[in-house]
């Protein structure tokens, strides 16, 4: 029997992987390990952000950061790049971090608040319906 594939957002493993270089580990996520075959990822760092990195937002379908910097083209990447890679795995679910210009499932971050809406890797996923849940 096959076990199942979870993806999920590093930082709620415990991975120091968020902007601030700190991590948002959830007990519910490390559960996963129990029941299949857990792969994080971290779409801003597949796009090319580092850690730690200055805070982003979604402001008018751009991405700025904290310094006034647009990052649309660094989420974007990262949002493909996780694309791609969940396109070859074909997994069971995608696990995602609220709050996140990237990885928000049904909330964001819009003009530093945070608001009802997803992150730029999220739309790509419910463009190509996957199974998601945002974890808090």
């Amino acid at each position: 029997m096959c076990r199942p594939i979870f993806v999920v957002s590093a930082c709620l493993i415990g991975m120091n992987t968020r902007y601030d270089g700190s991590n948002s580990i959830r007990e519910e996520i490390l559960s996963l390990f129990d029941k299949g075959v857990v792969i994080p990822l971290c779409p801003e760092i597949l796009g090319g952000l580092g850690i730690p990195r200055p805070k982003s937002t979604i402001k008018n379908g751009r991405v700025l950061n904290d310094k006034n910097k647009d990052v649309t083209l660094q989420f974007k990447k990262g949002a493909e790049e996780f694309f791609n890679f969940v396109k070859t795995i074909k997994p069971d679910h995608i696990y995602l971090k609220e709050g996140s210009p990237s990885c928000g499932v049904n909330i964001t971050n819009i003009k530093w608040e945070r608001t009802n809406g997803s992150g730029f890797t999220t739309m790509l996923l419910k463009e190509n319906n996957y199974k998601l849940s945002g974890i808090e």
